[in-house]
């Protein structure tokens, strides 16, 4: 089984319109769209378990596929703008958020085929032979986080976060996480109260202990000084398509 990357970036995703840097300019010669944050388990039936839906082409990648749930960590539009087709389709999808709601636009007012289910913090859901527990993280929306569960691994999905509150830091020290995808949307000298960076992600990654750390969410202003400077981090930043066997 495998947990894949449809995207890593951020909102204005890579590369960012118009936007002639050296990171934009090698994704356009590479021919590389990458895209919000979202990924995807797909289980032993083929069916799919979505984590987050702001990829906008959902409805054609798995256009013949079983969508067994969809779990968003938020209702902004970079994690759930590919619900709007979604919703349209002819098989029922259950979507796990956290606690809003507000939502996203007019998704809770027209939902079609997609039903809506908030999560209590820490809350666990069981799907096939993996179990979902939803992590509260810090955002400036309601945001969980989700820990996963499979047979042979424990992978932790953060995104979006400005901090992770002390009660999920200790949930997740005592999960002993394989894999830890957590949000570093900036450079440590960009000033922010909804996003990690790369120096305070990383920070967390080591004290909660996952055996392997992977940054995410970043923009290409993120990745222009890592590019310029040469800078190895100790956790690195990955891009669409990546993927780990779960």
């Amino acid at each position: 089984m495998k947990f894949v990357f449809l995207g890593t970036s951020d909102t204005g995703g890579i590369p960012l319109h118009n936007c002639t840097c050296d990171v934009c300019q090698e994704a356009r010669e590479h021919k590389i769209s990458n895209r919000s944050t979202c990924a995807y388990l797909e289980l032993e039936d083929g069916s799919i378990v979505l984590f987050d839906a702001g990829y906008d082409l959902l409805c054609d990648k798995f256009n013949t596929h079983t969508i067994r749930a969809v779990f968003l960590t938020h209702f902004h539009a970079d994690h759930c703008l590919g619900l709007i087709r979604l919703r349209k389709s002819e098989s029922k999808i259950e979507c796990y958020t956290p606690q809003d709601t507000q939502g996203f636009g007019d998704l809770f007012l027209h939902k079609d085929s997609i039903n809506y289910s908030m999560l209590q913090p820490f809350e666990t859901l069981e799907i096939a032979n993996i179990s979902v527990t939803a992590v509260p993280l810090m955002h400036s929306k309601p945001t969980v986080g989700y820990l996963i569960q499979t047979p042979q691994k424990k992978v932790a999905y953060l995104t979006d976060c400005a901090c992770i509150p002390e009660e999920s830091c200790v949930f997740l020290k005592r999960a002993k996480i394989d894999h830890l995808f957590l949000d570093a949307c900036y450079e440590p000298n960009y000033a922010n109260t909804k996003h990690l960076n790369w120096e305070s992600a990383t920070k967390y990654i080591d004290d909660i202990g996952a055996d392997k750390g992977y940054l995410v969410h970043a923009s290409c202003k993120t990745l222009v000084p890592l590019k310029e400077s040469g800078k190895i981090l100790k956790y690195p930043y990955i891009s669409q398509g990546f993927c780990v066997e779960v």
